[in-house]
């Protein structure tokens, strides 16, 4: 039997909801609650599988409390209970597994614990991969977007690297997961710029600033040298580059069954491969992980579509348009989307912005497909 906490301000609406889960059989009450943090303190000492969280609450609404919940407890599924259709993209956007409107029915009650169970009976097949904050001598890498070391007994606050070639020198081992490379590949990736004496000196100055920073965090990596070449060893490290293409082993695949890992590995992506250091080195896998976040994206709107989840589809699409502009495959899902919720204005719209924006920067039209699709969707 699933175990559950109830928090709403309201005490009427608390008892309402106890009284639909009770008489529909699947659930046990662990607790109720009129404030976040009253359900935050019960967690903190009681384990749960589901909170409904009404929205609406003084101090800390329900939207606040689910994102607590989450990152404490990843495993507990969130269900908003809302007087305002309105919040229900957001909700999705924080991982809630359904909403309910009020006033509650025991219709709508019976829909939604079904949904709980087929989404256990789900993840019982397929794990959830979470996010878990590195222990002991373990060091995480944040590569998406820019990069981030967290984690090690002695790594606290913002990395001093001293020089920005030592921070690049990092990245790039890094980047090698773990493979040897020679100290003339090194030397003309890096400073290829400078005299070979100077050159080396550089290398040698920001491998010993690695090997001192690893050892003031207290991580158990190093950079070996053997035969004229270096490795970063890979053990105890983790990067979110790693945990993205690990949750994309077999995709596409299936999305449903796949779903929580599918969505875990869209979090991850919270920019391109060290899109703020620019690196020319790093450009080819730039644009692989791009281009498969990309389908990524593209496979589950579709797959929202397909269920009837047209307003999650729309948000993860205006999401992804903005690091994918240009892309006619978005315009052509975004206007599906707009045509499905008969929101001709919002799809009118979507189709002459694209069109101004690719021939007022590229000079070009959309392709045929697109246009003909827009015709056919109004």
């Amino acid at each position: 039997m699933l175990k559950a906490i109830l928090i709403d301000d309201e005490e009427p609406a608390l008892v309402h909801l106890e009284r639909l889960l009770k008489a529909d059989g699947r659930v046990q009450i662990a607790g109720m609650y009129t404030s976040a943090q009253e359900g935050l303190d019960h967690l903190a000492q009681n384990d749960a599988d589901v909170a409904f969280l009404d929205i609406g609450m003084p101090e800390m609404n329900g939207l606040q409390a689910a994102e607590r919940i989450q990152s404490l407890y990843p495993h507990i599924r969130i269900i908003y209970v809302t007087a305002y259709s309105a919040y229900a993209v957001e909700a999705f956007e924080l991982y809630a597994l359904d909403y309910l409107l009020k006033p509650v029915d025991a219709s709508r009650i019976g829909k939604t614990l079904n949904r709980i169970e087929e989404y256990a009976k789900l993840t019982s097949k397929q794990p959830l991969v979470v996010v878990s904050e590195p222990s002991g001598n373990e060091l995480s890498v944040r590569l998406f977007k820019r990069l981030e070391l967290r984690g090690g007994g002695g790594l606290n606050g913002k990395v001093k690297w001293r020089t920005k070639k030592a921070q690049e020198l990092f990245a790039y081992l890094l980047h090698l997961e773990g493979t040897w490379v020679t100290k003339d590949r090194l030397i003309e990736t890096l400073w290829r710029e400078q005299e070979q004496d100077k050159a080396i000196t550089y290398l040698h100055h920001s491998v010993s600033r690695i090997r001192w920073l690893l050892r003031e965090w207290g991580v158990s990596i190093t950079v070996e040298y053997e035969d004229e070449s270096y490795r970063l060893t890979s053990t105890g490290i983790r990067t979110d580059v790693a945990e993205f293409e690990e949750a994309l082993t077999d995709f596409p695949h299936n999305a449903r069954a796949n779903w929580s890992r599918y969505d875990y590995a869209a979090s991850l992506y919270a920019g391109e491969y060290l899109e703020d250091h620019n690196y020319d080195w790093a450009e080819t896998r730039r644009t692989n992980l791009q281009q498969r976040y990309f389908q990524l994206v593209c496979s589950m709107a579709r797959h929202e579509l397909q269920e009837g989840r047209e307003r999650s589809a729309i948000q993860r699409l205006l999401n992804a348009q903005a690091g994918f502009p240009y892309s006619d495959e978005l315009c052509r899902l975004l206007m599906t989307g707009y045509s499905r919720l008969k929101d001709v204005a919002a799809l009118n719209n979507c189709y002459t912005a694209f069109e101004l924006l690719l021939f007022s920067e590229l000079g070009v039209i959309p392709e045929r497909q697109t246009t003909d699709l827009y015709k056919q969707l109004l």
